[in-house]
């Protein structure tokens, strides 16, 4: 069975006779450049000329296209009111600041979505999701709530949900267990364009500043020890004598960040680069490097490591439910739960660079299985069904 296929869910859909509505929300949108926010203004992109949809982009932060609904974003509580709070316990208090940020977003958007009726509500935000329910039993509202499983959540947190978008087979599986019913929910991956950039590799090195002999390390992904594990990365990193050796960070701070970056000053000087790119940007970064690293232990979908392997760029990551997409296209995943298991492996691509032909193959899987058209078909099919019930 292919990664994406799951059961009959995936079979084309009856055709709504009306036009659906979809409401597609991400409090973060406008303000933060993580995986939510990115793969949700991607398919508010691939989906917003469609004829077999109205679609509307509710988003935290303005963004181009969307509704800027009035919240509280979570960098700014973090930046003023809780800025002392999160010297004492970072992943907490980000925690509780992305909660405030959701419910206050919550209370923002639903007056708008009285006004606008839209059959189905789409998120991938577990707490915003569960404000929306509450609010919707309230007004007595008949929207039906799309969870879409981004972020490995457990079936007992949106098992109440209408529906339930899984990205891969991991999660579905583990939700038909827990004995939610094949009707209510299916695989179905984040849209993934890949544009390849049309500057040359020289040109992109140049961008950055890297010399022709750097060995150019890369990883996409928010600056944080909890989850992402920058901290590992670069400890690792630092333990490769190699003066050519460079890190390049790309991605968004948080709480923790100062402390990764005094953290990489001493351990690397002047080797490593932070960006905080927009998505358009990300493909320049992958062409200047030579090897994509994903350091964390728990992944579901991985957007960046699969949009790294499309890049035809090595890519080491850890066993997990990111690393079974690629591993159904041949990809072998790296232990990385201890120290040194990273720095041996960059040392042995180092040495003998992975086969580029294989690159080639592994990128050329994944953008057929992973088609913009097919997916955003399917994604369609799915909201028409939803809106029919």
């Amino acid at each position: 069975m292919s990664e994406f296929v799951a059961d009959s869910a995936l079979e084309p859909l009856a055709s709504a006779s009306t036009t659906a509505k979809v409401a597609l929300l991400s409090c973060g949108l406008g303000n933060v450049n993580r995986g939510f926010e990115v793969s949700t203004a991607r398919l508010f992109e691939a989906i917003k000329h469609s004829q077999n949809v109205k679609v509307r982009l509710f988003t935290g932060g303005s963004f181009p296209g969307g509704t800027q609904v009035p919240n509280l974003p979570r960098d700014f509580l973090l930046k003023t009111i809780l800025k002392i709070a999160s010297l004492f316990n970072e992943r907490r208090v980000w925690e509780f600041a992305y909660g405030i940020e959701q419910v206050t977003f919550a209370s923002g958007v639903i007056g708008q979505l009285i006004a606008w009726q839209p059959q189905v509500v789409w998120t991938k935000e577990a707490p915003l999701a569960h404000v929306l329910l509450a609010l919707r039993d309230l007004f007595r509202l008949k929207f039906r709530i799309v969870f879409a499983n981004g972020g490995g959540f457990k079936p007992s947190t949106y098992q109440m949900f209408d529906y339930i978008q899984h990205l891969q087979a991991t999660s579905y599986e583990e939700a038909l267990k827990h004995g939610i019913p094949p009707s209510k929910m299916q695989t179905l991956p984040n849209v993934l364009p890949w544009i390849a950039p049309t500057i040359s590799r020289e040109a992109a090195r140049a961008s950055f500043g890297f010399a022709p002999e750097d060995w150019v390390i890369i990883s996409v992904a928010a600056w944080n020890r909890y989850h992402k594990r920058i901290h590992y990365l670069i400890e690792e990193v630092a333990a490769i004598q190699d003066e050519n050796t460079r890190l390049l960070l790309c991605g968004h701070p948080e709480p923790d960040t100062n402390a990764l970056k005094s953290l990489a000053k001493r351990k690397l000087g002047n080797k490593v680069q932070w960006h905080t790119l927009p998505k358009a940007d990300i493909p320049r970064a992958l062409k200047a490097a030579d090897v994509f690293v994903m350091a964390s232990l728990e992944e579901l979908f991985g957007s960046a490591g699969v949009e790294a392997a499309m890049a035809e760029l090595p890519v080491i990551m850890h066993p997990h439910g990111a690393s079974r997409i690629l591993s159904q296209h041949g990809f072998e995943a790296t232990d990385l739960s201890e120290p040194g298991k990273l720095a041996s492996r960059l040392q042995q691509l180092r040495a003998t660079p992975a086969d580029p032909d294989a690159l080639k193959h592994l990128a050329n899987s994944l953008k057929s299985s992973l088609s913009e058209d097919a997916l955003t078909e399917r994604f369609i099919n799915m909201i028409k069904q939803i809106a029919d019930q």
